[in-house]
Parts: structure tokens; C-alpha cells; sequence
């Protein structure tokens, strides 16, 4: 799993078209932006979170890679 922080179409597009399968979380403090993204690509593979790179809402180790965040204690706490 992949975790991409912004709902910016062209990064999570870029994402999804490199990894096969996998899941995407994306975090984004806007509802609103996490909508419009969801309408745009519709794709299965996309979870959609409000949330920001200072608190991510997942579980310790449990990310491949996180994209869009500065390397921070929060970033290695849940990559593998």
C-alpha cells in the first residue's frame, strides 16, 4: 500500500498507473478535495482519509511508501 498525502489528481494518478494492484490511501484535510478526486478517477484501489502528514491514520508499518511528505517520524512510523 501506497500513501499519498494531497488529493492532487496528477500525483495520485501517477501512483496508481505505477503500482499495479495495490491500494492507495490518500490523505487530505479537505472533504471537499477528497471528493473531487474520487469523482474524477474512480478507481477501486483508492481510499480516501482526511488527514495530513503530522498525524497519519493508519497503523505502525503498514505503508510501502508515502508520497508528498517531508521524511518525518510520523512518515517512518508507518513505512515499512
Amino acid at each position: 500500500m501506497v500513501v499519498v498525502v494531497g488529493a492532487e489528481p496528477s500525483v495520485v494518478t501517477g501512483v496508481l498507473e505505477r503500482l499495479g494492484d495495490e491500494d492507495v490511501v490518500v490523505l487530505d484535510g479537505s472533504a471537499s478535495r477528497l471528493e473531487e478526486l474520487e469523482a474524477e478517477l474512480a478507481d477501486p484501489r483508492l481510499w480516501l482519509m482526511i488527514g495530513d502528514a503530522d498525524v497519519i491514520p493508519l497503523p505502525d508499518g503498514t505503508a510501502d511508501e508515502v508520497v508528498g511528505a517531508d521524511a518525518s517520524p510520523e512518515v517512518a512510523r508507518v513505512t515499512r
